[in-house]
This record gives C-alpha cells, sequence and structure tokens, in this order.
C-alpha cells in the first residue's frame, strides 16, 4: 500500500495543496476529504502534483470532479508542478484540455490572480 502526504497553505484567497506520494485507491478517499475541506474555505485552489509519482483513475476522478465544483462556485483548479510521467498520463486521458496546468505554483498564482 503506498502513502500519501498532503499540506495545505494559502496565499491570499488561493488554497494550495501540496501532495507527496501516490494517489491510489487507498490514498484517493484522503485527497477527495482533503479537496472537500478546502473548496469550503477556498474556491480558487492550486494542486501542488510536484512530488506525486503516481496517480490512479480514482485520483483522476477527484480531480475532474473537484474542478467541476470549483468552477459551479465560481472559483477554478489549477494543477501545477506534473513529473512528465504524470502529464503524460493526463495528456492519454485527455485531460490537458479539461482541466488548467500550470509548471509551478508561482505560475499556478499568477494564473488565479
Amino acid at each position: 500500500m503506498a502513502d500519501a502526504e498532503f499540506n495545505f497553505r494559502k496565499e491570499g484567497a488561493v488554497g494550495i495543496l501540496s501532495i507527496k506520494g501516490s494517489l491510489d485507491a487507498h490514498t484517493t478517499p484522503q485527497f477527495d476529504k482533503q479537496i472537500k475541506s478546502i473548496l469550503g474555505k477556498s474556491s480558487k485552489i492550486i494542486i501542488d502534483m510536484e512530488k506525486v509519482d503516481y496517480i490512479a483513475t480514482a485520483g483522476l476522478g477527484v480531480l475532474i470532479a473537484s474542478f467541476n465544483d470549483a468552477k459551479s462556485a465560481g472559483g477554478n483548479i489549477v494543477i501545477s508542478g506534473m513529473s512528465d510521467k504524470i502529464r503524460h498520463v493526463f495528456e492519454t486521458m485527455g485531460f490537458t484540455k479539461v482541466l488548467t496546468i500550470a509548471d509551478s505554483v508561482a505560475k499556478a498564482l499568477t494564473m488565479l490572480k
């Protein structure tokens, strides 16, 4: 079983969730809980995936649902810092056409202001 660590911080009105580890069947429920908690505080969110080494379809499902929830609340979710491996998964699934993606947290912050 893989582990994941979640760290939340705010920069102004933007919530930033940094993830380290794997988003798989075992860690996705905690990921979902974290995102829902953040959506209660901010509709502008950055998900920093720089240290994510694996994402399963369950994790992708949480991202899409959260993106839709943020959009419904008048906000946005920007995914930042993906490795080439994770970006390939997003491209293969067609998520790069749907989700907002930035190379870094700094660029994501600029996009959300």
